[in-house]
């Protein structure tokens, strides 16, 4: 209950107003930074916010137009795990803008497989 009840504070937070992004990895479409002024660990459990900032313009499923995507994430550390608690396309870079679009929902957990992005950012949130 008390994850849960953090992850909707940390879903209030607004974390297009932070001032501590730190980049942690690159593709060909987006650049990808933390929040880590808002990165809370408590025990084996971690919440992040992911933003990540797209080369060119994408359309969600609804066909709104998005320049930047932020993601509520927890990090199972122990388990070496991760699972998305809510996601927003926001209309201009760096998550700034208007929201094109939110889901709120909890994802499944997913292995932090140290070659993928959220093994990038498992090491900079858990260990």
């Amino acid at each position: 209950m008390k994850k849960i009840l953090f992850a909707c504070l940390l879903c209030a937070v607004l974390p297009a107003s932070a001032q501590g992004w730190v980049r942690y990895a690159e593709t060909d479409a987006a650049t990808m930074y933390f929040d880590s002024l808002h990165t809370r660990k408590m025990g084996d459990t971690a919440f992040v916010w992911d933003l990540h900032d797209l080369n060119a313009p994408a359309q969600g499923s609804d066909k709104q137009p998005f320049r930047s995507a932020l993601f509520a994430l927890e990090y199972n550390c122990r388990a070496k795990k991760s699972r998305i608690l809510s996601a927003k396309r926001m209309t201009e870079n760096m998550g700034h803008g208007a929201v094109a679009s939110e889901e709120n929902l909890v994802g499944e957990w997913m292995d932090a497989d140290a070659a993928s992005l959220a093994g990038k950012l498992f090491n900079h949130i858990c260990e």
